[in-house]
Formats: structure tokens, sequence, C-alpha cells
């Protein structure tokens, strides 16, 4: 659905506003964080290919860590941040100092204070990327704090993750720290008068970069 020129634009956006997300992260653990997304799509729920690894997380069995932010109004979606839980687990194990070998844990269960850390991480990033994007608009936002869940998804119910979303933005979502990297992956489920604001904006600057 995005051509090349504008996934180029959107991926160096996205980068900018977590890189500023990352500098509060490191600021708040003190250890430094290095966020990047290599990659962004937009795409449609039904055209996501199970068999592309890419998105092994919506489709692998198991238990997952899920942060939700709901937007609007002008520009209206919902926000995740997901991680298998043992991904979760390592980030939270790193940004509570806990490193070396306990990095690679072989317990993932979450512990509260391992949910209260990933709660002010996904409220930092999904902020930040959503406050931006508004800011791109020139749109006021509002929004409230992300919620936190735990979740198991089971092979008879993988799409339940979006199952009421049509168009999403797919953020691949790479957290490197303390020599670790963690992936995990943020969605953003966009309505259609959202998705055709934010392509008609950067359509605009990208016409007057080439002008």
């Amino acid at each position: 659905m995005l051509n090349d020129l504008q996934k180029d634009l959107l991926t160096e956006l996205v980068n900018v506003y977590v890189g500023q997300a990352a500098n509060m992260l490191s600021e708040i653990v003190d250890k430094r964080i290095v966020l990047s997304i290599p990659e962004v799509e937009l795409i449609s729920i039904s055209d996501v290919d199970p068999g592309d690894r890419r998105y092994n997380i919506f489709f692998s069995e198991g238990h997952l860590f899920r942060s939700s932010l709901q937007f609007g109004y002008e520009f209206q979606g919902k926000a995740f941040l997901m991680f298998p839980v043992e991904q979760a687990k390592v980030l939270a194990n790193i940004c509570l100092g806990e490193l070396g070998e306990s990095v690679i844990t072989e317990d993932p269960n979450l512990m509260d204070t391992d949910l209260d850390v990933l709660k002010e991480v996904s409220n930092v990033l999904l902020n930040a990327i959503i406050g931006e994007f508004g800011n791109f608009l020139e749109i006021k936002l509002e929004y409230v704090l992300p919620d936190i869940e735990l979740i198991y998804v089971t092979n008879s119910d993988q799409q339940i993750l979006l199952q009421n979303e049509v168009y999403v933005l797919v953020l691949h979502t790479s957290f490197l720290l303390a020599d670790t990297d963690v992936t995990g992956i943020i969605v953003i489920a966009l309505s259609m008068n959202s998705i055709s604001s934010l392509l008609a904006k950067m359509d605009a600057l990208l016409e007057g970069d080439n002008g």
C-alpha cells in the first residue's frame, strides 16, 4: 500500500521518533538503549502471510506481552507494542540491572516489577510515536496511559490479536541494550480517514522535496 518513497519517508520519520524515545528510556534506566525500526509497512491484516517469518509474533502459539494505547480524534486508532514473553522478560531484566548470564533467562514468568518496567517502556515508546505523528500532521491527539496484558495465543485464535482491525502500520522493532538484541513489533491500527490523512501529508512533503 506504500510506494518506495512513502515507505522510506515513513521509516525515516519513525526512526527519529523512536530515537527520541530511546534517549528518554536511557535516562530512566541509566543505560544506553538503541531503538531502531528497520522496516515499516502499511498492510491489510488479510494480506499477512502466516508463512512470512517477519510476522511470527502473530502466528506463534504461546504467551505474549501486549501493551495498547488508544488515540483520537482527527487521527484515530490504536497502537500495540508486542513481545513474546521471553523477549519481554529479557528486556525487563536488563532495565532492572540484572545483566550477565541472567539476561538470557530460562524463567520467562513476568513478576510485578517486570510488568512495571514494561509498562513504563510502553508508555514512553508509544506516546513518543503517536505524539510525533500528531505533530507531523499538525493536529492535537488525545490518548491515555497504555494498558498492558499477558495473553496466551493458541493456534486456533492467532488472529484474535487484531481481529477487528483492517489496515495496520507495522513497525518491526529492535531494542539494543547491554549487547543484547530484543525484538518486538509495534502495530498501529488506523481508521481509513487517518490513513488517508497520513498518506496525503507524506505525499505533500515528498512533492515539496521533488518540486
